[in-house]
């Protein structure tokens, strides 16, 4: 890394004019650092580029924006940073005293970035967002290395708002009376199957699907072979497709240990807790316990769902065959994007999701994408049984279609 190529990239950034499909999420400038964590490909750096394009008016000669996967940077020294200022000052020394807005992207790239954001958070008179991929800044190690400097911000693929939005419809009060409605549901469908991975939202279907494969290839290989450094490829993979087929159902380590073991396939249960937790630590599954005390959680088996259903469909079964599972894990999914604490409750009836405030429960949610006088009564039944229990006022189902109200 030198001086020179730092700013040449530090005034391609500061002119490039990108355009970027606005974010619900909002971050703005506290004093803190700003930390933006995800998945592969969730669109983390076009978060930063949308509050770039925020300050480009007014203050772009204050912009230093840095990806540190740039390979013009390579190698990466730790004492080779402080060339970033330098780089800056030389080319605009007037701004020495002005408040600059500092950008660093992929920054776990960078050995020992813990030390230095934080000693120019302490000492510099600046703004900083930092991005890492979830596979090597998780939100425990950003606790640690900027103890409590820092506003961390999970980003997850597009929400079915933002899809819309990127597809150039926005939603207006009662929609569901005009004929937009059947242009949603359409694009609900198409959601659902591909999903809501940025790069891939207008691409052509067999390029959505090859796109797909490539990103389960990469969080696989990346984020866990070569971060958790494991050896057992086979295991690891055949484990990761298990969990994919079988989202939106029951998942036991311990059943699991033991088809391997019918299969004369040699594993250690402990081991397949930990790959497990490697999967979850990635955001890649999350596993949703039935509500209760601990010892409840650890005794019932837990659920299963994908950050995504587009991978889910791209490397699994047939679309068509599993919609009403894929409607649950959709709806899961923007549960935890709104940062609810999830647990399903089960009893005589299942209710598929709780979410909690406090000490209890808020909500009670039902899923199914197509209510039928065949399944009314089990999807009604779970949410009073559910409702009854926690002494809810109300409960939730949420349909692919149906709209109304029962008392």
């Amino acid at each position: 890394m030198d001086k020179e190529t730092i700013k040449k990239l530090i005034i391609l950034a500061q002119e490039r004019d990108i355009k970027v499909a606005q974010r619900d999420t909002q971050i703005y400038f506290s004093g803190m650092i700003n930390t933006i964590i995800g998945s592969r490909r969730a669109g983390k750096t076009y978060l930063m580029y949308q509050m770039i394009n925020q300050l480009k008016n007014e203050d772009r000669d204050k912009i230093i924006y840095l990806n540190f996967e740039d390979e013009r940077l390579f190698p990466i020294k730790k004492e080779e940073l402080d060339l970033i200022l330098d780089a800056y000052y030389e080319l605009y020394p007037e701004n020495k005293d002005e408040k600059l807005y500092l950008f660093f992207d992929e920054i776990q790239e960078v050995p020992f970035w813990e030390t230095f954001v934080r000693r120019l958070y302490d000492q510099e008179n600046v703004e900083i967002c930092v991005t890492g991929s979830s596979s090597k800044l998780l939100s425990k190690e950003i606790a640690t290395g900027l103890r409590g400097r820092t506003l961390t911000y999970q980003i997850f693929p597009y929400s079915f708002k933002e899809f819309l939005n990127v597809k150039g419809v926005i939603l207006q009060k009662n929609f569901e009376y005009t004929p937009l409605r059947h242009k949603i549901k359409n694009l609900l469908l198409e959601y659902i199957e591909f999903g809501g991975f940025p790069e891939i939202v207008d691409k052509e279907k067999p390029i959505k699907t090859k796109i797909l494969q490539e990103y389960f290839d990469l969080i696989f290989y990346k984020d866990l072979v070569d971060r958790y450094q494991i050896r057992s490829f086979a295991t690891v993979k055949e484990m990761l497709l298990y969990l994919v087929n079988n989202f939106s159902s029951y998942f036991s380590t311990n059943k699991y240990y033991n088809i391997l073991k019918s299969q004369s396939k040699k594993i250690g249960k402990n081991t397949l807790f930990t790959y497990l937790a490697c999967a979850e630590d990635i955001n890649f599954v999350f596993m949703v316990p039935k509500y209760g005390k601990l010892k409840e959680q650890f005794a019932n088996p837990k659920k299963t769902y994908v950050i995504d259903t587009g991978l889910i469909n791209a490397v699994s079964f047939k679309f068509s065959q599993n919609i009403g599972r894929l409607y649950e894990n959709v709806v899961l999914v923007e549960l935890k994007r709104r940062d609810n604490d999830v647990f399903y409750w089960k009893k005589k009836y299942e209710c598929d999701f709780l979410t909690k405030e406090g000490e209890g429960v808020k909500e009670a949610i039902q899923v199914c994408y197509e209510l039928t006088d065949e399944n009314k009564d089990r999807e009604v039944n779970g949410l009073i049984e559910a409702m009854e229990e926690f002494k809810l006022n109300e409960g939730l189902i949420i349909t692919g279609d149906f709209e109304g109200e029962e008392t």
